[in-house]
């Protein structure tokens, strides 16, 4: 007990074994998913990947802040927990949605 005090920084803190993020995509949709908070950010982009109609190129933004490297860092380390809103920004300009026609549909379906 002591020694998971010492690790995440005295009595009194929580500990979360899962976060919720949101990834906000330019035409304003939000793609939504739930990660162990040891899952990487790497994780994030893999999921996000997933969900898009083609490949492309992007960066993850945490509004106010700077782009999310694409590393091994733990989402508890990059302040992702217990939960995140992340902004999608393509390398390139789009003028339809990013989201493959499965995740559209199943939009449609809500």
């Amino acid at each position: 007990s002591s020694g998971i005090n010492a690790e995440y920084g005295g009595v009194g803190m929580r500990i979360y074994h899962y976060t919720v993020i949101r990834v906000r995509f330019p035409d304003g949709i939000y793609l939504q998913g739930t990660f162990s908070a040891h899952d990487t950010v790497e994780s994030v982009f893999k999921f996000v990947e997933s969900a898009l109609r083609h490949p492309l190129p992007f960066s993850l933004i945490v509004p106010g802040s700077t782009a999310l490297k694409r590393d091994g860092s733990l989402l508890k380390n990059a302040g992702l927990v217990p939960t995140g809103v992340l902004n999608l920004s393509p390398a390139e300009s789009a003028e339809f949605t990013l989201l493959s026609d499965e995740m559209v549909c199943k939009l449609s379906e809500m």
